[in-house]
């Protein structure tokens, strides 16, 4: 039987955008009690680079690494048409926080997310839309920290992937904040570390190249090469860049500016960013919609 990836994804509210480009092997699924007392593996346990394993668990936990973060970075991902600037301001911690802007460089279309610790709210400043979801502390199925293993596989042969909720509902901003997506690429044989590098705000990045082993993402990338420049204090990605064959750049994220832990203050992100009177709610379409799509698996699921 072909073998078959799983993610699974421990949180209650999938981020929108560029993550839904650079998504994992396979599809996403809700984790089961069931499935959380299958014999887990670690990602690293055949790795012999020990700066190799440290630096993808730094990936894999970057929000612990750090308790706030603002800057912004662009992606350029061809093969979707994708060329975008992210502003984030993003807070975690016991009071977790976030405020992300999306502007499309070629359609100039802006689009913005705030999470106020209590309600997640999206807007679309071109369609003057918007939608708000009240969101729910719930306790994760399967329990994650720093050191527990982050892939497993079930009764079926098939290699599960599991990601860690983040509490600051932060999106697109994940791409770099919380890379967990790019440290699952990375197998003990497709990469290695090439040395260490001084890129934004002299800080220093871990660099790493390799090949993508998976030829579905390969194809849907567009590339066969890639090389990540990781923060070595935080796990942060700092830059990424794909490439294909003729050694072209297919996909690119680079941050352009970026600060760790400055103290600000952070009751400007307590009130949901204002709405204009002319905006129209989208909220109930768009969970009515969710509704459809979920009877509608539940019920192939049981035919």
């Amino acid at each position: 039987m072909k073998k078959k990836f799983v993610a699974i994804l421990a949180t209650s509210l999938v981020g929108l955008g560029l993550t839904g480009f650079y998504t994992l092997k396979g599809t996403a699924a809700e984790s089961t009690s069931n499935e959380s007392s299958q014999q887990y593996s670690s990602l690293e346990a055949n790795s012999t680079s020990h700066s190799l394993v440290s630096v993808q668990n730094k990936m894999l936990n970057a929000i612990d690494h750090y308790q706030s973060a603002t800057g912004s970075y662009r992606a350029i991902l061809t093969p979707i048409g994708v060329d975008e600037i992210v502003d984030f301001e993003v807070y975690r911690g016991a009071n977790p926080r976030s405020h992300v802007k999306v502007m499309d460089n070629k359609s100039k279309v802006l689009k913005e997310t705030a999470f106020d610790g209590n309600m997640f709210m999206s807007i679309n400043h071109t369609n003057k839309t918007y939608l708000q979801n009240k969101t729910a502390t719930q306790q994760q199925t399967v329990a994650l920290g720093q050191n527990t293993p982050r892939s497993y596989k079930n009764d079926q042969g098939e290699l599960v992937f599991v990601k860690r909720q983040d509490p600051a509902f932060s999106g697109v901003a994940n791409d770099v904040l919380f890379p967990q997506d790019y440290a699952f690429w990375l197998t003990p044989d497709n990469h290695k570390v090439v040395g260490e590098e001084k890129l934004l705000l002299n800080r220093t990045s871990i660099v790493i190249e390799g090949e993508h082993d998976d030829p579905i993402l390969a194809e849907k990338h567009q590339s066969t090469h890639f090389k990540m420049w990781i923060d070595k204090e935080t796990g942060v990605l700092l830059k990424l860049v794909e490439t294909n064959s003729k050694d072209e750049v297919t996909n690119s994220i680079e941050v352009l500016s970026i600060e760790f832990d400055k103290q600000q203050d952070v009751s400007s992100l307590s009130k949901m960013q204002a709405v204009p009177s002319d905006y129209k709610d989208v909220s109930k379409k768009l969970r009515d919609r969710e509704n459809r799509e979920q009877k509608k698996s539940e019920k192939e699921n049981e035919n």
